[in-house]
């Protein structure tokens, strides 16, 4: 919650007094926190290393929905350690699955499992063998180009 506290006074504040705010505020914090037996080293460590990993992520809305899944992770593991956060990463995967998004699971093509849909999912194969569409978007027509389009991309592909 120091965390936290520390990163919207930060925010603010005008840039540079924010950004020495935040770096001293935590330092301090945390030493003390370790010093006065409030908390383990290990948990100040992985307290800030999620912080910081919160300002990777590319959108807003995407910050705020992993800041709130952060309180969780941080309690389970207080309490029970590495089965909590596995416990917390499965409860989470499991509500993933359940979603869905225009009536198509949201963890398509890994639940439900479809195989074929793999090629264009996590590592893109050659556009010789994903000429097809995904099946769980039930298209007409379910070709995506033809032979001669694709000898125009591979030409395109290789002037570049």
């Amino acid at each position: 919650m120091t965390i936290e506290l520390l990163r919207e006074a930060g925010a603010r504040l005008p840039t540079k007094v924010g950004q020495t705010l935040g770096i001293v505020g935590g330092i301090v914090i945390g030493q003390a926190a370790v010093a006065a037996a409030l908390t383990s080293n290990i948990l100040l460590i992985i307290v800030a290393l999620s912080a910081l990993a919160s300002f990777t992520t590319p959108t807003m809305s995407m910050s705020n929905t992993i800041r709130l899944l952060r309180f969780p992770f941080i309690i389970l593991s207080s309490l029970l350690g590495g089965l909590g956060i596995m416990i917390g990463f499965a409860a989470l995967l499991c509500h993933l699955f359940k979603l869905k998004s225009f009536d198509t699971p949201y963890m398509v093509p890994l639940y439900p499992f479809r195989r074929n849909n793999f090629k264009d999912s996590f590592i893109r194969s050659p556009f010789s063998q994903i000429n097809k569409r995904p099946d769980f978007l039930k298209a007409k027509d379910t070709i995506k180009y033809t032979q001669k389009e694709k000898i125009q991309k591979r030409e395109d592909i290789n002037d570049e």
